[in-house]
């Protein structure tokens, strides 16, 4: 006679679950792969009516016979994983608080001007004006505890410095930590900005500089799309560098503004009246009949992308 197959699936599974448990347990894996695990155990329920289906039988790959629960368990595996990255993917649109950094600060009489540096992840960020007249500078950050901002603060001779810094934490976050954050900057109109440079990883951006004295901006946006007005009464140069959205410049009227493409930029669409700005064969986008400019920046768009340039009333 013949001795019958054994089904090792259904051990090797209880051997499994028995160990993950156990490291669970001991906190031996990082918690978000526990998470993961206690989140993903209906998947057996699939494997065991799957498993009552298909029994023992084999199937023919080519030339060679494979059993039939392993492929089952293979493609449970594979639906597991998709269904987890779609999570991720649909819990990474969701805003959150769960974190609250503040920074509020009354500028000294000694300190004459200011700038701010920002470095973010998966962070939206709005910049605009403190209440007029006011010497404040704040910012507020709201996020995941999968993050860890910092807020610096230094002085030296008349000038005040806000670097903000967000990294992760290095590890895989848990599911209901996952999501996206918001960062709003206020400054104060009446002081000085000789630099204001953001970055961040992906995020929409709206800067509000219409009262603001800015004198260099920056912006990287590596995945979303940015909204610029400018400032009316204040020479302004700069870099804006959009990947993966469009750009938005708004214009206050009589100020003469200048944009040129930057060295490796794509083709953007351009949307402009073009009763009051040039563009030239290079790129290069400019107030018609303009000699002299307030403002000029420097822009990197995908092609494609739209660069808009609207004036304002």
């Amino acid at each position: 006679m013949t001795a019958a197959r054994r089904n090792f699936l259904w051990p090797l599974l209880i051997v499994a679950l028995g160990a993950a448990w156990l490291l669970i347990s001991m906190d031996a894996v990082p918690e978000a792969v526990g998470d993961l695990l206690r989140r993903a155990w209906p998947a057996l329920l699939v494997l065991l009516g799957l498993e009552a289906l298909v029994g023992r039988r084999s199937l023919a790959i080519g030339s060679r016979r494979l059993p039939a629960n392993m492929l089952t368990l293979l493609v449970v595996l594979v639906a597991l994983g998709v269904v987890v990255a779609l999570a991720y993917q649909k819990q990474g649109d969701s805003v959150r608080s769960d974190n609250v950094r503040v920074f509020d600060e009354t500028l000294p009489e000694d300190i004459r001007q200011v700038e701010v540096t920002a470095s973010l992840r998966r962070t939206a960020l709005t910049v605009g004006a403190a209440e007029a007249g006011s010497r404040t500078l704040a910012a507020r950050y709201a996020g995941s505890r999968d993050s860890t901002v910092t807020m610096d603060w230094e002085t030296q001779a008349a000038t005040g410095t806000l670097a903000i810094s967000e990294v992760g934490s290095g590890s895989i976050p848990r599911l209901a930590d996952y999501g996206r954050a918001t960062i709003d900057v206020a400054l104060p109109d009446k002081t000085p900005i000789p630099l204001l440079r953001l970055e961040s990883e992906a995020g929409d951006g709206t800067l509000d500089l219409l009262a603001l004295q800015i004198q260099r901006l920056e912006a990287t946006l590596s995945d979303g799309s940015l909204v610029v007005t400018l400032p009316s009464g204040e020479a302004l140069n700069g870099r804006l560098e959009v990947r993966g959205g469009d750009l938005e410049l708004r214009v206050p009227r009589g100020v003469p503004l200048t944009l040129s493409l930057a060295e490796g930029s794509g083709e953007p669409s351009y949307d402009y009246d073009d009763l009051r700005y040039d563009l030239l064969r290079d790129g290069t986008l400019k107030l018609e009949n303009a000699t002299e400019f307030q403002i000029g920046l420097t822009v990197w768009l995908e092609s494609g992308a739209t660069l808009r340039v609207i004036d304002l009333e």
